[in-house]
């Protein structure tokens, strides 16, 4: 893991070796007056808030405890998911600071400080805590678990497969049968896993925790939304964010992929209304960009303004958490294709889930259709079923044969 030093080098090296074509780096802007408002954050829960300033008081006097400064860093990556804000995660980590440079510290520090490395993308750093925790406590099934989400995202599926495997005998068959069937449905198994998620979530007991079933029914949603059903696909993400709702709960990543599949079936108008209130999160807000830009919306230009704005400071930050977001903002809102590839291509090489996939298929057929070899050749190794997949890559073989 980099230290503090080389990571502030690396950054900077990233900045000045890495910019993206096509984003060029304003100045950052200052406001003239002091009560210009800048951004509206999400608002906190006052009783959550008040339980992180009594953790902050006691740490304080306690800064070597590691089960305050554990507890901290939860509470804030908590809040991160509540409000995608990625800030809290930056607080999480400032509560482990004691610890995050050392190469064997408690295991509570690296479930946590591999969480909050996956989240940056730092995901061989993330794998080799994970791996840690596992050596000391092979039972670890929350480490099992995050194991095999990064293994799925980095497209290692045989290993993927292997840790939800080893979640069979340490939690319950809702957990590890949806874990299985997620990675069954990426390597030519879609029919089956949709089947067996099916019967997991008409078996699961009426206890199960709404954020499981709620977790089973996105998957369940995405795979088949890929085997071409989009009626099933769309009764599961409604149910699925029945779910949230009841639960009061935000989930940012099913919101996206619900404002995907309305947007690829021509609906813009709901996915508006829908994202109206998270123009907070990057992710949210390219949606909801791409639908007023499909509706020419009045605030069109405006939020894409916004949302360029965010890209540049990520730029200036190194951060490239954001490639693929801000491929698909080149593709679909600047329309610049080559600058799209660019980005599709540098995602690929980190992140390989069926959303990379296919931003870097559409990004190659827009600019390039040799730059879609490496996404030909995963679809091939894997037997990854996919109908949006395959209609792009019958328009490539149409222009390869034009050619």
């Amino acid at each position: 893991m980099p230290t503090l030093q080389k990571t502030v080098i690396a950054c900077a090296t990233v900045v000045l070796g890495l910019l993206v074509p096509g984003f060029g780096l304003a100045a950052p802007y200052t406001p003239a007056q002091r009560d210009v408002v800048v951004e509206t954050l999400p608002a906190i829960d006052p009783a959550v808030s008040e339980q992180v300033q009594t953790l902050h008081r006691r740490l304080a006097a306690a800064p070597q405890s590691v089960a305050l400064a554990t507890e901290l860093a939860r509470h804030y990556i908590d809040l991160s998911r509540q409000t995608d804000d990625p800030r809290y995660n930056g607080y999480a980590q400032a509560a482990l600071r004691p610890w995050w440079e050392q190469p064997q510290p408690p295991t509570e520090v690296l479930m946590l400080r591999a969480h909050l490395l996956q989240n940056r993308h730092a995901f061989d750093q993330a794998r080799s805590d994970l791996q840690q925790v596992l050596e000391r406590d092979p039972r670890r099934a929350q480490a099992w678990l995050e194991l095999a989400a990064i293994e799925r995202v980095t497209g290692s599926l045989e290993n993927a497969h292997k840790a939800c495997a080893a979640l069979l005998t340490l939690a319950s068959a809702l957990i590890s049968g949806t874990c299985l069937a997620d990675i069954a449905s990426l390597t030519g198994k879609g029919q089956g896993a949709y089947a067996t998620l099916d019967r997991l979530l008409q078996t699961a007991s009426a206890d199960a925790a709404p954020g499981l079933r709620r977790w089973a029914l996105t998957i369940q949603g995405e795979i088949a939304w890929r085997l071409g059903q989009p009626a099933l696909a769309l009764q599961a993400l409604e149910a699925a964010l029945e779910l949230a709702e009841e639960e009061g709960v935000f989930d940012g990543y099913l919101l996206g992929l619900w404002s995907d599949f309305m947007l690829a079936r021509g609906q813009a108008r709901p996915v508006r209304k829908r994202l109206a209130p998270y123009a907070h999160s990057d992710a949210l807000l390219l949606r909801y960009v791409i639908a007023s830009k499909r509706l020419m919306a009045d605030d069109a230009i405006a939020m894409a303004d916004v949302l360029r704005r965010r890209f540049e400071a990520s730029q200036r930050r190194g951060d490239t958490v954001h490639q693929r977001e801000q491929a698909r903002f080149a593709l679909d809102v600047d329309e610049q294709p080559a600058e799209a590839l660019w980005l599709a291509q540098h995602n690929w090489a980190v992140q390989k889930e069926p959303a990379d996939l296919l931003l870097l298929l559409r990004a190659a057929l827009a600019f390039n259709p040799a730059a879609a070899a490496p996404a030909r050749a995963y679809l091939a190794s894997t037997g990854l079923e996919d109908v949006r997949a395959e209609v792009l890559i019958e328009r490539l073989d149409q222009l390869d044969a034009a050619a």
